[in-house]
């Protein structure tokens, strides 16, 4: 995850206003202990102060307001949400080697997204899960709908 390198506790990153988790749980009607599930549960992946306090963007916040109606409206559970998101196709998305895609444990089979996962390729390289491309997508909530379109559309 990403840390912030710094006693303060910035209003914005990277040119982005961050919101603490209160603010998003006044936001969005839903509890500070319902953002720290989502969390647990592999759904998102805040930012993170190097207090280890935890901050969102703008992003985030339509992300968890799309988790929130995916729940309630749609009635999936954690767990079909993980599939859908698992269904993404980060060796498509990203330039991975074919060593490094069969390798990967969050391959074609997984029923989590990658970023569920401590021990593959682009982590033992350093890379940062926040801020990777698969995760960004994820983000904006259209270009996520594009790509499983694309993933389900029948011939």
């Amino acid at each position: 995850m990403a840390a912030i390198h710094n006693d303060e506790q910035p209003k914005y990153f990277s040119g982005e206003k961050l919101y603490t988790p209160h603010e998003v749980s006044l936001f969005l009607g839903l509890s500070v202990e319902s953002l720290r599930l989502y969390e647990r549960e592999g759904l998102i992946v805040p930012l993170k102060l190097e207090s280890g306090h935890r901050r969102f963007t703008e992003e985030d916040i339509e992300w968890i307001a799309c988790i929130q109606r995916q729940i309630h409206e749609n009635k999936l559970n954690f767990a079909g949400i993980r599939y859908l998101l698992a269904m993404l196709p980060c060796h498509e998305m990203k330039p991975c080697c074919l060593e490094d895609q069969m390798n990967c444990p969050a391959g074609d089979k997984s029923c989590r997204p990658c970023w569920n996962f401590e021990d593959t390729p682009c982590r033992q390289k350093g890379e940062n899960c926040r801020t990777c491309v698969v995760y960004q997508q994820v983000l904006n909530v259209e270009n996520l709908k594009q790509i499983l379109q694309v993933k389900f559309k029948c011939d």
